[in-house]
């Protein structure tokens, strides 16, 4: 029977959607369109009554919530396909995946058995559901996907059933590793995803539980056959591809065609304050997101993607590397006309150096560093005139590093104004780099996961640091002062678990050829936040969860946890509901602890005659800019920019405002959703010197 057009939303089957099936509670169901955040609630007869366990392309896992009745439906043509009654009690059973579309001989409806270790399935033709034991734990399990007649189970490690020995009686598998580790958070959630015959491991990161608060990171792998061995890349593009991850699997689709954002994962969350989309562009790594209503949430039933028809995707050059892409751009921007060298240097034999065309004079000003692209505006008038003043009333920058290439967008958190800036001593790596802390306008940056390196983005400086005995997983690092022509340069990180007992320290200092690491039994509960330290009359400051204080002298290499001043939380809150800062400003330490809604602020002051927190009711004529890796305050010139708080988001294009938090009036403007958030960048001071 052909569906009303009415019953799915206006460009249904066109794009993906999220589709929410309500059980009894509701006869409707709901329909979201990512792209927008709208809402719409639509009644399909064959879904009264039924949650949504799983799905595969255009079909849908429906059970009834309240028998044991399930089938398999087709959301565009409504076809549907009856499967014998499950008993199992739902509570013992885990995730759930079908195989292919049920058109396929080979379609197979599987479930995970939490309890008992088992693997629960059927075929669309079979009168019951078949259960076979399995010799590894699954109560740890996070994700599963099918692919070339193979069950992957994502665990600490990932198990590999052979879909065939189902038939056996005997579930065979073997077991794989899961990607190290190489970014921030304390939780992830890992995806496994196929697309194009390729198989891709998405671990996303947050600050705190997974699932509970915002996003900071994400790491995607490829698996790659080498020599009949498995291994995996990490890669920093998916080409045309957007992936679709909800709480039970990922997905991935072709975005030509379509107003879908290529080379982005989006990802349905349920979070404190309800359900949130992200989006996470993989091209200039920022995240955004978009809130959906009260209306939409309800947590006995959880969203899924729902792909339109699927479209072939093209799996050449889809991973083509940024730095190529971005190398190719520059030379189509910068010199269109010019072919290669010879050509170069006939153009500025055959022509005066003042009558180069500006838009050539401005990509050669780009690519060059801060203090050089300032000496190019002095050749002659015009330049100065047409050529923009990077350095103009900005004392304070928004330094982003979007890819691996060593070209670094810098952006003003005043008049949303931006520029590029080219680092020599990252353009030849071939592995990510993590910008983790700056002062002074130095930053020190973490490349691949064990080698750190500070470096001027301003002057090209760049020292390497020794490598690291273990992986980067600290709380927080910063260093004393910069390195150039200074022995006293010491850099610090600290680890301190969530209940507080012990603190684990690293630390370099200048000229040393490797780090020392102590571990501290800790008299008073020290909970380490992800922010970074402080450096305040010759220590290393830290602030806790509790908004209590620690300190490290590097002179001495002591660490103690200070019993003033008090904390400011009696309990901990939740990890991940607050965020919390520490920063110094004119000879005073200051912290901030603001919700992670942005529902409150408050900042405090240390009073450091009574070692105590005092509120602050306002901030005067200073100006904060917070965020975990560098957080400082500064007095503007400008009025309109004192009292308020700033943090690392990104106006967009469009408009010309950009987001802060007024202390004067408690409000944030615009609203804080709308905006976009680099995850890997840094409050930076220039220093050409």
């Amino acid at each position: 029977m052909p569906r009303p057009k009415s019953m799915f939303p206006c460009g249904f089957g066109d794009q993906p959607w999220l589709i929410q099936a309500r059980g009894s509670d509701k006869e409707t169901q709901m329909f979201i369109n990512p792209l927008n955040g709208s809402i719409e609630e639509r009644n399909i007869y064959e879904m009264h009554g039924q949650l949504c366990l799983s799905r595969f392309e255009e079909w849908l896992f429906l059970v009834d919530d309240l028998s044991d009745d399930c089938f398999l439906l087709n959301i565009y043509s409504l076809t549907k396909i009856d499967l014998p009654p499950i008993k199992e009690p739902f509570s013992s059973l885990g995730f759930r995946t079908l195989t292919s579309s049920p058109a396929s001989p080979d379609c197979t409806i599987l479930f995970l058995g939490m309890e008992e270790n088992f693997l629960l399935f059927c075929h669309p033709c079979d009168k019951e559901w078949t259960k076979l034991p399995v010799d590894f734990d699954v109560v740890g399990a996070k994700n599963m996907l099918t692919y070339n007649g193979n069950l992957y189970v994502v665990l600490h490690d990932i198990e590999i059933i052979d879909l065939a020995s189902l038939s056996t009686g005997c579930v065979e598998s073997i077991s794989m590793d899961t990607p190290d580790f190489s970014s921030f958070g304390i939780g992830f959630l890992e995806h496994l995803v196929e697309s194009s015959g390729d198989i891709f491991f998405v671990r996303t990161r947050f600050p705190g539980l997974p699932m509970t608060t915002s996003i900071v990171d994400i790491e995607i792998y490829k698996l790659l056959d080498f020599e009949d061995e498995y291994i995996w890349l990490r890669v920093e593009s998916i080409g045309d591809r957007a992936f679709l991850l909800d709480r039970n699997g990922g997905q991935s689709f072709c975005t030509q065609d379509t107003q879908f954002d290529k080379d982005c994962v989006y990802h349905i969350l349920s979070c404190y304050d309800g359900e949130r989309i992200y989006k996470t562009c993989l091209e200039d790594q920022t995240i955004e997101f978009k809130l959906l209503t009260a209306e939409a949430v309800q947590k006995k039933s959880c969203f899924h993607w729902i792909l339109p028809v699927r479209r072939p995707i093209q799996n050449d050059e889809l991973l083509t590397s940024f730095e190529t892409i971005a190398r190719s751009e520059v030379c189509q921007k910068g010199c269109g006309m010019v072919k290669n060298d010879e050509s170069v240097g006939a153009m500025f034999i055959s022509m005066q150096l003042t009558n180069l065309p500006i838009d050539i004079v401005q990509s050669i000003s780009e690519q060059l560093p801060l203090k050089d692209s300032i000496r190019l505006r002095a050749v002659c008038k015009l330049w100065a005139k047409q050529l923009p003043d990077t350095m103009e009333e900005e004392p304070l920058w928004l330094m982003s590093c979007p890819k691996k290439c060593g070209t670094c967008q810098m952006y003003s958190p005043y008049k949303g104004k931006q520029f590029t800036l080219n680092l020599k001593g990252l353009s030849s790596s071939d592995v990510p780099t993590r910008l983790l802390y700056s002062k002074d306008g130095w930053i020190l940056a973490l490349k691949g996961s064990d080698l750190l390196c500070l470096m001027n983005p301003f002057t090209n400086d760049f020292h390497h640091l020794p490598i690291l005995e273990d992986d980067y997983s600290y709380n927080g690092i910063a260093f004393s002062c910069p390195p150039k022509n200074s022995p006293n340069c010491t850099v610090f990180a600290i680890v301190s678990p969530p209940r507080g007992d012990f603190t684990r320290i690293i630390a370099w200092h200048y000229g040393q050829e490797e780090w020392y690491e102590m571990q501290f039994d800790n008299d008073l509960p020290f909970s380490g936040t992800d922010n970074n330290p402080v450096f305040f009359d010759g220590e290393f400051y830290c602030l806790g969860r509790w908004g209590n204080l620690g300190a490290f002298n590097p002179e001495n290499k002591t660490w103690r946890v200070l019993d003033k001043p008090s904390p400011i939380h009696l309990e901990a809150p939740d990890i991940g509901t607050e965020h919390c800062y520490l920063l110094e400003c004119d000879g005073e330490l200051i912290s901030v602890f603001r919700a992670f809604n942005m529902e409150y602020v408050r900042v405090f002051k240390l009073d450091r005659s009574n070692m105590a927190w005092n509120l602050l009711g306002d901030l005067g004529d200073v100006t904060l800019f917070l965020d975990y890796r560098t957080s400082m305050a500064r007095t503007l010139p400008r009025k309109i920019f004192r009292n308020k708080v700033f943090l690392p988001r990104l106006h967009d294009e469009t408009k010309e405002s950009t987001f802060y938090y007024c202390m004067k009036t408690r409000m944030h403007n615009p609203d804080f959703k709308i905006f976009r958030e680099p995850y890997n960048c840094v409050w930076l001071e220039p220093q050409l010197q």
